[in-house]
């Protein structure tokens, strides 16, 4: 039943895709302030700075050191005072949320552009421009996508890459069509009308600001929208650890956001993209106890396997990693991505232990700080 709903989900996303790839990205520059809040990045945060200052279409970029304790505010200083359109914003540590505003109070363009420290926006790319011309045709809030930055990454993010990208497009696009919204502007990757933000604020009342956010303009009826032209490269986490706290940071958050947003969860929006994303989550576990336990009960090797890697599950997955192949320019993608369903069990017990959890009490855990990798740009 999943690969079928996959397959629909498929077909419907590349028919609008195709329908809608020949419109030409916006030419309107220096309309864009960027916005980066920063903490403990000294490993990333030059060459992060360096490529925006490249990018035609931004005004200005105001990085907010939130609080650092390392070399990032020296570094950050440095840079601005080589660069006249580098606005650098030193404060406490307040948060995510927090430092987002800091920033947008120093902004002046008519769209602001949210990036992280550790994410990569290639210079010579219209990404921008496509976000633009979303936002001259009536959208609130536009959404790129994030992918992933290979250059330094171990074994965990090339497995994470291999089905990243292609499944965020599908997801996304597919929500904006059946449900009005991509049900998240990431914080990697969104542009917003100025005035908008300004409005309906970021706030760190939970540990996902950026999901927070896109369900508040969805509820107040501002328009969002996604479009594929706009990909970044962010950081993955190299360390098993590390990863099981984002995904745990994730979970939780879309739990609590599930419980501070339950009037959305019967509108169109509810529907078609907050409830589908966790039901999914527990079909599949219902899924996974009726069918995986009694196979390794029985003691049936290879039915065991055919239950983790079903051989049409097999063919869609690698295609999938064929797609993020071509992309990444990385060839041995491909006989990785197999190896992407760790991220289903994983997802799958965050839910178990933590998820459900959030979801009933709507505590969250300190939010947890990725290591980064010594270089950004591959």
């Amino acid at each position: 039943m999943k690969t079928v709903l996959f397959f629909v989900v498929a077909a419907a996303t590349i028919a609008w895709l195709i329908r809608r790839w020949s419109r030409p990205p916006s030419r309107l520059l220096r309309a864009v302030d960027a916005i980066m809040p920063a903490y403990n990045e000294e490993l990333c945060i030059t060459a992060s700075v360096e490529v925006l200052l490249e990018n035609p279409y931004l005004n200005q970029i105001i990085v907010v050191n939130d609080g650092s304790s390392d070399s990032t505010a020296a570094i950050l200083d440095q840079l601005a005072a080589k660069h006249k359109r580098l606005v650098v914003v030193h404060q406490a540590n307040t948060g995510k949320g927090g430092a987002l505003m800091a920033g947008l109070a120093r902004a002046r363009a008519r769209y602001v552009f949210l990036t992280d420290a550790d994410t990569f926006l290639p210079p010579d790319d219209e990404g921008l421009g496509y976000m633009i011309a979303e936002m001259q045709r009536g959208a609130d809030a536009v959404g790129g996508v994030p992918s992933s930055n290979l250059a330094g990454a171990g074994l965990l993010p090339h497995i994470r890459a291999t089905v990243k990208l292609p499944m965020i497009v599908l997801k996304r696009m597919f929500q904006q069509i059946v449900g009005g919204a991509p049900f998240i502007v990431s914080g990697a990757c969104g542009m917003f009308r100025t005035e908008v933000l300004r409005k309906v604020p970021f706030s760190d009342r939970t540990k996902v600001e950026d999901l927070d956010l896109t369900w508040s303009l969805v509820a107040k009826g501002y328009r969002v929208r996604q479009t594929p032209r706009c990909i970044v490269y962010a950081q993955e986490c190299n360390s098993l650890r590390s990863e099981w706290l984002r995904w745990r940071r994730w979970i939780i958050g879309y739990a609590v956001c599930m419980r501070l947003h339950r009037r959305l969860l019967l509108s169109r929006f509810g529907l078609f993209s907050i409830l589908p994303m966790f039901l999914v989550v527990v079909v599949g576990i219902a899924s996974l106890v009726t069918g995986l336990v009694p196979a390794i009960l029985d003691g049936h090797v290879l039915n065991v396997l055919l239950r983790l890697f079903p051989l049409l599950w097999l063919g869609v997955v690698c295609v999938i990693g064929l797609i993020s192949a071509v992309h990444h320019r990385q060839i041995w993608l491909i006989a990785l991505a197999p190896a992407a369903v760790f991220y289903v069990f994983l997802s799958y017990a965050i839910w178990l232990l933590y998820g459900l959890r959030g979801l009933v009490t709507g505590s969250e855990p300190e939010r947890d700080k990725p290591t980064r990798y010594a270089h950004v740009v591959g």
